[in-house]
């Protein structure tokens, strides 16, 4: 296996485009998704982006919440207080990191 096969994947097998666009329900597809075998190594390339994707998807789900609480109930509307929010957020961040410690 060459470095090409490492990043990329061996062959036409891995449809990017397919992997990265989301599928909509309304649209029809022109050609089903591919299902890749349980024990086939993913290439370089694609576990970066995809375990990028998943990061961002739990840091943005665990900051909203506090973000949002902070700035529409707590913290009087039109009046921002920063700090608070910023307390919210790290106390979040805090807890979350204590929970899997735990777990």
């Amino acid at each position: 296996m060459g470095i090409k096969e490492l990043i990329f994947g061996e062959g036409e097998g891995y449809d990017y485009g397919a992997l990265c666009m989301p599928s909509l329900p309304w649209k029809k597809q022109r050609h089903p998704m591919k299902f890749y075998p349980i024990d086939e190594p993913l290439p370089l390339l694609l576990s970066l982006v995809m375990g990028l994707q998943h990061a961002f998807a739990m840091v943005g789900g665990l900051i909203t919440p506090p973000y949002v609480v902070a700035k529409f109930s707590i913290d009087s509307f039109p009046f921002a207080k920063v700090e608070l929010q910023q307390y919210f957020i790290v106390a979040a961040l805090i807890t979350s990191g204590i929970g899997t410690i735990i777990n």
